[in-house]
C-alpha cells in the first residue's frame, strides 16, 4: 500500500524534465553585436549576410553572441517584415540616443553598445572586448518543462561592477527565410540567422535568478538559442553575455 501511494504521488508532481543545459561564462567579455535590420531595405541583405559570417566565426577567434533585430519602422513602405517589432525599434532609438546619434537607420551596428561603422570597425571592437577582463562570472542552466522554459541564471562572486546590475534573457532563431512579395526586395529569397525571437524586460541581477518563457509553437527547435545580456542601468555599459543552442533540448519528448 505504501508504494503505491508513493508511486501515486510521483505521478502527481510536474513533469519536469530530466535534462538541462548549463554553460559558463569565461574570463573575458563576450562581445554583443546588434544589428539593426529589415526585410524591407534593400541595404539590409548585404548586412545579413555578414553576421551570418560572422557567427561561423570559431569562439577561440572571436567570442561574440551577434543578435539580428528586425525594426518596424519599414513595415508601411511596401512589406511587412513578420520577425519586426516595436520593442526592436524603440531599443534602437535608446542605443542611439546613448551614442548622441540624431537619426537611426538600418541597417545599423553596435557592438557592446556603440555605434559601429563598416566591418573592419566591427571586428576591431569586437577584439578589444575580448581582451577585457570580464567584471563577473555567469552560470547559465535551461530547461523545459512542458511548454515552457526555465532558465536559471547564477552571478556568483564578487563583482568589479558599481551600483545596480541589469540582465535580459533573449531567444533567437537560426536558418530562417522568407520569400519577398513586395517592397524593395520583391522577389528575393532573404535567408537570416540569430534573428531575436523573444526578449525580456531588464531585470535587477541577483545572486541567483529565474525566468520562464512560454515556447512559441512557430519556433523550430532545431534552430532556437537562448542568451542573457548583462547591462549597466540604460544599456551604457554592457558587461557580460552568455548564449547556448538549446536544439537538443528542446528535440527531447
Amino acid at each position: 500500500m505504501i508504494r503505491a501511494i508513493f508511486l501515486a504521488s510521483l505521478l502527481a508532481l510536474p513533469a519536469y524534465a530530466a535534462e538541462k543545459i548549463v554553460v559558463n561564462s569565461g574570463a573575458t567579455q563576450t562581445a554583443v553585436v546588434e544589428l539593426y535590420t529589415s526585410e524591407g531595405c534593400s541595404s539590409c541583405p548585404r548586412a545579413d549576410r555578414w553576421l551570418s559570417s560572422l557567427i561561423e566565426v570559431p569562439k577561440d577567434e572571436l567570442d561574440v553572441l551577434a543578435l539580428s533585430f528586425h525594426v518596424d519602422y519599414w513595415d508601411y513602405l511596401g512589406w511587412k517584415d513578420r520577425f519586426s517589432s516595436p520593442a526592436y525599434t524603440s531599443r534602437q532609438r535608446k542605443l542611439g540616443a546613448n551614442n548622441l546619434q540624431r537619426t537611426i537607420y538600418t541597417p545599423e551596428f553596435f557592438v557592446n553598445g556603440k555605434e559601429a561603422r563598416g566591418t573592419n570597425r566591427i571586428l576591431q571592437q569586437i577584439q578589444q572586448s575580448n581582451q577585457q577582463k570580464a567584471p563577473l562570472v555567469l552560470e547559465l542552466s535551461v530547461s523545459k518543462v512542458d511548454n515552457s522554459l526555465i532558465i536559471d541564471l547564477r552571478s556568483p562572486g564578487q563583482r568589479d561592477t558599481i551600483g545596480q546590475v541589469h540582465h535580459r534573457y533573449i531567444v533567437y532563431e537560426n536558418n530562417l527565410s522568407t520569400d519577398v512579395k513586395r517592397g524593395e526586395n520583391s522577389g528575393e529569397i532573404l535567408r537570416h540567422e540569430q534573428v531575436v525571437r523573444y526578449m525580456s524586460s531588464a531585470q535587477n541581477l541577483q545572486t541567483s535568478n529565474q525566468h520562464h518563457i512560454d515556447i512559441d509553437p512557430e519556433w523550430q527547435s532545431k534552430n532556437i538559442g537562448v542568451a542573457v545580456l548583462v547591462t549597466s542601468p540604460g544599456d551604457i555599459r554592457y558587461l557580460q553575455a552568455l548564449h547556448t543552442s538549446i536544439a537538443n533540448l528542446l528535440s527531447k519528448q
